[in-house]
C-alpha cells in the first residue's frame, strides 16, 4: 500500500495520465469523480493521503475548477474521500464502495424505495447502538465523543459536515464489534447521504437543514445517542438513534421535492 505521505507532485503526475475526455458538465464530474477513484485504488493509497487541491486538479485534469469540486463533492457521498475544513480532501479507504455501489443503484431504478431503504437504516443503526452499549470499550466511546466535536466543528462547510456525519455514525456501528453489521449500515448510510445531498452535489446549494439558524440544532441531535453510549443505557440509545431517523426522514422528503 502507498503512503499517505505519497508527495502531491507524485500525483499530479499520475493525474496527468488520466484526463477525461469529456466537457465540463455533469457527465464530466461523473467522470473525473471515477478517474480519481481509479488513481486511489490503482496506487492503493493509504487512507489518510491528502489529495492535490481542487485547482491543482484542474489543472493536471485540463478541466474547470467547479467541475472538479462537483466531482470531490460525489467522492465525499460515496465515503472514499474525506473533506476537512481549511485542510482539503483525504484518502478514507473503505472496503464497503461494493456493496455501497449495489445498493446505490437499486435506488436509482426505484427512487421512490428511498423511504424503505430509511428503515433499514433505522434498523441497522439500532442493532448496532444495542450491540455498542453492550461491546463498547472506552476507547471506543472517546473516538464517538472525538467524532461528534469533529461534527460541531464542521459547522458551516458542508463537505466537511458529511464527512464529519459519516464518521460519527461509522465510529457508533464499528463500536458493535460486527464488522458486518457496520459495513452494511454504511453502506445503506452512504446511499441515503448521497441522496439527501444530491442537489448540494449537483448545485453546491447548502441543504436547508444546514443553513445557519439550524445547525447546531443538527449537531445536538447527535448528542443522546454519545451520552446513551457512556451511560450504558440501551433504550435511551435506541430513542436517539430513532429520533435521528425522524428528522433524516423528513430531510429525505425535503431532498425529493427540492
Amino acid at each position: 500500500m502507498r503512503s499517505k505521505d505519497e508527495s502531491i507532485e507524485q500525483l499530479m503526475t499520475a493525474m496527468a495520465s488520466i484526463v477525461p475526455t469529456l466537457s465540463d458538465s455533469g457527465s464530466a464530474a461523473e467522470d473525473i469523480a471515477s478517474k480519481i477513484q481509479q488513481l486511489i485504488v490503482s496506487r492503493d493509497l493509504e487512507a489518510g493521503a491528502r489529495l492535490p487541491s481542487e485547482r491543482d486538479l484542474a489543472q493536471a485534469l485540463q478541466t474547470s475548477r467547479p467541475t472538479v469540486s462537483q466531482a470531490i463533492r460525489i467522492l465525499v457521498t460515496k465515503g472514499l474521500v474525506e473533506s476537512r475544513r481549511g485542510s482539503g480532501a483525504y484518502v478514507t479507504r473503505r472496503p464497503e464502495d461494493g456493496l455501497a455501489a449495489s445498493v446505490d443503484l437499486m435506488l436509482e431504478l426505484n427512487q421512490s424505495s428511498v423511504q424503505h431503504l430509511a428503515d433499514l437504516r433505522l434498523w441497522l443503526e439500532t442493532m448496532s447502538i444495542t450491540r455498542a452499549i453492550e461491546e463498547c470499550l472506552e476507547e471506543e466511546i472517546v473516538e464517538c465523543e472525538l467524532a461528534l466535536q469533529q461534527l460541531r466543528d464542521s459547522a458551516g462547510d458542508t463537505a466537511a459536515w458529511m464527512s464529519a456525519d459519516t464518521n460519527f455514525h461509522a465510529a457508533v456501528a464499528r463500536a458493535s464489534h460486527n464488522p458486518y453489521l457496520a459495513s452494511l449500515f454504511e453502506s445503506v448510510h452512504a446511499t441515503l447521504i448521497n441522496y439527501e445531498y444530491r442537489t448540494w452535489i449537483q448545485e453546491e446549494t447548502t441543504p436547508r437543514w444546514l443553513r445557519s439558524t439550524e445547525v447546531s440544532a443538527m449537531a445536538a441531535l447527535h448528542d443522546p445517542i454519545v451520552a446513551a453510549m457512556r451511560n450504558r443505557d440501551e433504550e435511551a440509545g435506541k430513542v436517539a438513534v430513532l429520533h435521528h431517523h425522524y428528522v433524516m426522514s423528513q430531510h429525505l422528503a425535503a431532498a425529493s421535492h427540492p
